[in-house]
């Protein structure tokens, strides 16, 4: 488990980097704080969206920091959680969770 950052840190980051996502990486954060207790595939961020699965694969690469110019990549937004069924397709996938060094609450974010 992750540490818990301080009030000035959180302020912080939704002060600079969550008005940096962008709307569609703003919508998948989104799903994460309705079901914070649930590490989520790519088809079931999908499915929870309405969206297809190419929409949704490429904004959680992106917040899990990965890509050589992410400006998340030493602090990503989510991260890798395990390998399990996907409640969608039934078919082994990785899930993805919250990263808990960023201490996200949905107390915290403005939509």
């Amino acid at each position: 488990m992750g540490t818990q950052m301080r009030g000035t840190s959180l302020e912080a980051y939704f002060g600079e980097v969550v008005p940096k996502l962008s709307q569609m990486q703003s919508a998948v954060l989104k799903v994460f704080f309705d079901n914070p207790a649930m590490d989520l595939t790519n088809m079931e961020i999908a499915d929870d969206l309405g969206w297809s699965i190419n929409r949704v694969t490429g904004r959680t690469y992106e917040m899990r920091g990965q890509g050589k110019n992410s400006p998340l990549k030493h602090n990503p937004v989510l991260i890798e959680s395990r390998q399990r069924p996907c409640r969608v397709t039934g078919n082994t996938a990785w899930a993805w969770s919250l990263n808990p060094d960023r201490n996200l609450r949905r107390s915290n974010a403005r939509w």
